[in-house]
C-alpha cells in the first residue's frame, strides 16, 4: 500500500535526523567543557599577565581567548544546526500523523472563512478538518497568504498556468531534502501581520538624507576632521579642547536628529529577525538547481544587477546590526562623537534602499511562491496515486474513479462522473445521507485542486478552464436584517448575472429554495433551472424534489437525472455511495426518524 511506504520513508527519516541529534548534543556537551576550560585557562593568563608582563605571555593570552572565542562560536553554530535538524523531526513526526488522517498540526486557515465567498465556504476550504489544512506545509506568513488566494481565486487561471505548474509540482515533489529543509529554516520564526506592515512601511518612508547635499559632506567632513585633530592629539601637537570641540559638535547634530533616528532605528530593527529569515531562506532558493519554467523565472527575479537577493539582504542585515551598537550608551556616545554613527547609519540605510529597496517585495513575493508549491509538491508526494488532469475542449468535465481527498482511502467511495457539454445540468437525487452533497464537494474540491495545477483525486480527469460557484449553505443574516429565503435569493440572482458575464462558470447547486413551501419550492425550483438552461449554464444540482427530475423529458439536450440510491431492507439502511443513472427509488426520511425514536410505527 502507498501510504504505508511514505510512512515508512517519513519514519526513516525521523530515525536518521534523531540520531544525528545525539551525535550533534554530545558533541556541544564536550564543547562546553572544552569551553569551561579555556575560559578558566584565559582568567589564569590574564592574571599573570598583570602581575607581570611579558611578550610570551600576552601570546598566551592572545591564543587562549582566541581558542575560547573559537569554541563559543562553534557553540553557537553548532546550536543552530541542533534547532534545524529539531525542526526536521518535527516536520516528518507531522507528516506521519497527517498519513493517518491527523491534520491537527498545520494551521485551520481559519481567518479565511468567507461565507459571501463563491463556493469556499461551501466546500469547506477554510476551519478544522478543512482543504486548506490539509495542504499547507507553509513556514512563512506571504506563503500561507498565497495558499489562501491561490485556493480562492481561480477566475484568472490560464491553460500556460496550470501546465507550468503541474510542471513545477512534480519537479519538486521529488526534492524532499529540499523541501523539508526550507520548512526547517522557516519554523525558525514565525513573522506576524505587523512584521510584513513593518517592511512595508519602511519601504514607503521617503528617501531624505543622501539627497541633501549639506548632509554628504557633513557626514564626511566632521569625521575626518575630528578624527585628524584625534592624531594630533595623540601625537602631542594639538591641544585637547579642538578634538573636544569638534566631538561635541558632532553629539550636538546627534541630539537633533534624535528622534528621527530613534524612529528609524526601531523601524528596522524590529524587522532584523525576519529579514534574515527570509535572506536564508532566498540562499536556500539561490543554491538548488531547477529545470521547470517556473522556479527558473522565480530564481531570475532574484537578481538585480548582477547582485543575488541574499548577498544584497545580508548586507541590509549588516547595516542594522552596526546601526544597532548605538543602543549601548558608552559605544554610542563615542561613535557618535567621532563618526556622526546615527547619521552616518541612516544614509547608509537609505542608501541601500535607493539601490534595493525596490525589490524587497518581489523577493518575498518570490519567497511566498515557493512556499507555496513546498504545499503542492508535499500533497504530491504524499499522495502519489493521485494524477495531474489533462486540459481539454472536448468536453466540461471527465472523472474516472474521483473521490474527496479528506476522506480516508479506506473509506473513500470513488465514481465516475462526466458532463459532455456546456449547458447541461445533472440533476443528482437520493435519500439523506446517501452522499449528494459530499460529491457535489468532491467534484468542486478537485476542480479548485485542478485549476491550481494540482494532481487530484481520481485515476483520470479532464477538464476545461473554467470558473466555479456554489449555492450550498445560505445562511441567514442578523446584521444584514436578511431571513434565510431573501439570503438564498440574493445568492441565486448573483449565479444568474455571473453566468450572464459570458465566462465558463460550473454550477454547483444544494436544494434550491430550501427556505419556502414544498409547492412554492418545487415551482421556483423548475423556473429558475429553466432560466439556467436558457443561459446555457452547465452544472449539479442535488434535490430531494423529484418533480424536479421530470424536466429530463422537457430538455432532454440539457438535463440529465443522476442518483445516489439507498437500500432499505428489514428497517435497516445501507449506502453504497455509488452514483448511477436515474431517478432515486428510495427515501429514508421516516425510516431515519423512527430508528432514533422521534416517533414509532
Amino acid at each position: 500500500m502507498q501510504v504505508d511506504k511514505i510512512i515508512k520513508i517519513y519514519k526513516n527519516r525521523t530515525e536518521r535526523f534523531n540520531q544525528s541529534l545525539s551525535k550533534i548534543k554530545n558533541n556541544l556537551i564536550w564543547v562546553s567543557i572544552l569551553r569551561f576550560v579555556f575560559f578558566i585557562l584565559t582568567v589564569v593568563v590574564f592574571i599573570k599577565l598583570i602581575k607581570s608582563f611579558s611578550w610570551l605571555m600576552l601570546i598566551y593570552f592572545i591564543g587562549m581567548i582566541s581558542i575560547f572565542i573559537f569554541h563559543v562560536i562553534f557553540y553557537i553554530k553548532r546550536t543552530e544546526v541542533l534547532n534545524h535538524i529539531k525542526n526536521l523531526v518535527q516536520i516528518n513526526n507531522n507528516e506521519i500523523i497527517a498519513l493517518q488522517n491527523d491534520y491537527s498540526s498545520f494551521n485551520t486557515g481559519k481567518e479565511f472563512i468567507d461565507r459571501e465567498h463563491s463556493y469556499s465556504y461551501d466546500l469547506d476550504l477554510f476551519g478544522k478538518g478543512s482543504i486548506y489544512q490539509y495542504l499547507n506545509r507553509t513556514v512563512t506568513l506571504v506563503g500561507a497568504d498565497l495558499l489562501a488566494k491561490r485556493l480562492t481565486k481561480t477566475n484568472d487561471t490560464k491553460r500556460e498556468l496550470i501546465l507550468n505548474r503541474q510542471e513545477a509540482i512534480t519537479e519538486i515533489a521529488k526534492k524532499i531534502d529540499w523541501r523539508q529543509n526550507f520548512m526547517a529554516t522557516g519554523y525558525t520564526f514565525k513573522a506576524t501581520k505587523d512584521d510584513n506592515k513593518n517592511i512595508d512601511k519602511w519601504l514607503d518612508k521617503p528617501i531624505f538624507f543622501i539627497k541633501k547635499s549639506v548632509y554628504k559632506i557633513l557626514v564626511v567632513f566632521l569625521p575626518v576632521i575630528t578624527l585628524a585633530f584625534l592624531a594630533l592629539l595623540i601625537a602631542g601637537v594639538s591641544h585637547y579642547s579642538w578634538f573636544i570641540l569638534l566631538a561635541l559638535s558632532q553629539l550636538f547634530f546627534a541630539s537633533v536628529l534624535l528622534r528621527r533616528t530613534n524612529r528609524e532605528q526601531r523601524m528596522v530593527s524590529e524587522e532584523v529577525r525576519i529579514l534574515k529569515i527570509y535572506s536564508r531562506l532566498i540562499r536556500h532558493i539561490e543554491k538548488e538547481r531547477f529545470n521547470s519554467v517556473v522556479f527558473s523565472d522565480l530564481q531570475n527575479a532574484l537578481k538585480v544587477d548582477q547582485t543575488n537577493a541574499q548577498k544584497a539582504l545580508k548586507k541590509l542585515i549588516k547595516i542594522i546590526d552596526a546601526f544597532d551598537t548605538r543602543l549601548n550608551i558608552f559605544l554610542g556616545i563615542i561613535l557618535n562623537g567621532i563618526l556622526m554613527w546615527d547619521l552616518l547609519s541612516i544614509m547608509r540605510l537609505e542608501r541601500w534602499k535607493l539601490k534595493y529597496g525596490g525589490n524587497i517585495k518581489k523577493w518575498i513575493d518570490v519567497i511566498a511562491e515557493f512556499d507555496f508549491y513546498i504545499s503542492a509538491g508535499t500533497f504530491y508526494y504524499n499522495n502519489p496515486g493521485y494524477v495531474f488532469p489533462s486540459i481539454t475542449e472536448d468536453k466540461v468535465l471527465l472523472a474516472k474513479e474521483l473521490g474527496h481527498p479528506l476522506i480516508p482511502l479506506k473509506k473513500r467511495v470513488n465514481n465516475d462522473f462526466k458532463v459532455e457539454k456546456t449547458g447541461e445540468i445533472d440533476i443528482i437525487t437520493g435519500a439523506n445521507m446517501a452522499g449528494k452533497s459530499t460529491f457535489l464537494r468532491t467534484v468542486g474540491v478537485n476542480l479548485i485542486l485542478a485549476l491550481n495545477g494540482f494532481p487530484v483525486c481520481a485515476k483520470k480527469f479532464e477538464f476545461r478552464v473554467m470558473e466555479l460557484f456554489s449555492g450550498m449553505r445560505t445562511a441567514d443574516s442578523l446584521k444584514e436584517n436578511e431571513s434565510y429565503f431573501y439570503a438564498e435569493l440574493k445568492r441565486l440572482k448573483y449565479i444568474i448575472d455571473k453566468i450572464k458575464d459570458g465566462k465558463l462558470t460550473f454550477l454547483l447547486l444544494d436544494e434550491i429554495l430550501k427556505g419556502t413551501n414544498s409547492v412554492d419550492k418545487a415551482k421556483g425550483s423548475w423556473k429558475f433551472v429553466e432560466n439556467l438552461i436558457k443561459l446555457n449554464a452547465t452544472g449539479i444540482i442535488a434535490t430531494h424534489d423529484l418533480s424536479l427530475c421530470e424536466m429530463e423529458n422537457g430538455y432532454p439536450e440539457n438535463i440529465e437525472n443522476k442518483c445516489f440510491e439507498v437500500d432499505i431492507n428489514h428497517n435497516k439502511i445501507n449506502f453504497d455511495y455509488k452514483l448511477r443513472p436515474g431517478i432515486t427509488k428510495n427515501m429514508n426520511a421516516s425510516l431515519l426518524m423512527q430508528q432514533m425514536g422521534i416517533f414509532s410505527n
